[in-house]
């Protein structure tokens, strides 16, 4: 069992959604399949799937015995990691059930006869596409949902210390803004802007975050750039200390709610 200190748990997390992140990005390689140096290391990657999941299912239990386990935001957090878990454990499913396609990828000879279909539609790479393209699905949101949980703790961590200055009004954000906020909050989010070209973000995690979303966070007075770096190197995306008495409000009560799926249309009258 981990250290149930907040702190800890933040860190844990964080490092848990890197390394789904890491997983997810071998499976969408699935071009590169005949070369060893990108299907090996998926192999092994598909080997440590499972122990992934079994992180989050242990960092699910330390956050229920943490202090912040009584919370709402604790409770928050244990639900974005028992579903962390379970899309962890359904994607190692399909990962483990490619490596015996895998593996006979890699062990079949370049100078072998080639069979009647090309390479790329032999039953070996059919199987091993079916199932990266599931476990794909399941791992891209992943690495974003343990760091939700994180930014849960975060913010509760923030709540006793950081007082509202008098007169401060809380912005109002879009649902993609509070998405931002919360990936920034956790430092996984940096903007580049090589000499002669326009800028972009750099995530340590596959999320759909764009520049306008940033730049209006950064309008807003939440989050600032860290200037220590150049923009050609990279510049780390932090919040403001407005953006630090923000997070409470801003994250806690929509967390959750945020990821849910929105009811579908109903289905419209064909008139004549």
């Amino acid at each position: 069992m981990p250290d149930t200190r907040p702190e800890d748990l933040i860190r844990q997390l964080r490092s848990l959604a890197e390394n789904f992140a890491d997983v997810h990005h071998l499976t969408l390689r699935t071009g590169l399949l005949d070369d060893a140096d990108i299907l090996m290391p998926l192999i092994a990657r598909i080997r440590t799937t499972q122990s992934l999941t079994n992180k989050a299912i242990t960092l699910t239990l330390a956050t229920g015995d943490s202090t912040i386990g009584s919370t709402a935001a604790g409770r928050s957090a244990i639900e974005h990691l028992t579903g962390a878990a379970r899309q962890g454990n359904d994607a190692g499913g399909h990962l483990l059930a490619g490596i015996p396609a895998a593996t006979a990828l890699h062990r079949t000879p370049r100078n072998a006869p080639q069979p009647p279909r090309t390479p790329r539609t032999s039953t070996h790479h059919l199987a091993l596409r079916r199932h990266l393209s599931a476990a794909t699905n399941l791992l891209q949101d992943t690495p974003v949902i343990c760091l939700d949980a994180a930014a849960l703790i975060t913010a509760t961590l923030a709540t006793p210390n950081k007082a509202a200055a008098p007169g401060e009004v809380l912005p109002q954000l879009t649902d993609p803004q509070r998405a931002a906020f919360r990936l920034i909050s956790q430092g996984v989010v940096r903007i580049r802007q090589p000499e002669g070209r326009p800028p972009f973000l750099v995530t340590s995690v596959p999320a759909p975050t764009v520049t306008a979303t940033v730049a209006a966070l950064e309008r807003k007075k939440l989050v600032t750039r860290d200037t220590s770096t150049s923009l050609d190197e990279g510049q780390e995306l932090i919040l403001t200390p407005a953006g630090q008495r923000a997070l409470p409000a801003l994250v806690l009560p929509t967390a959750a709610a945020s990821r849910a799926t929105p009811a579908p249309a109903p289905p419209r009258r064909r008139t004549r």
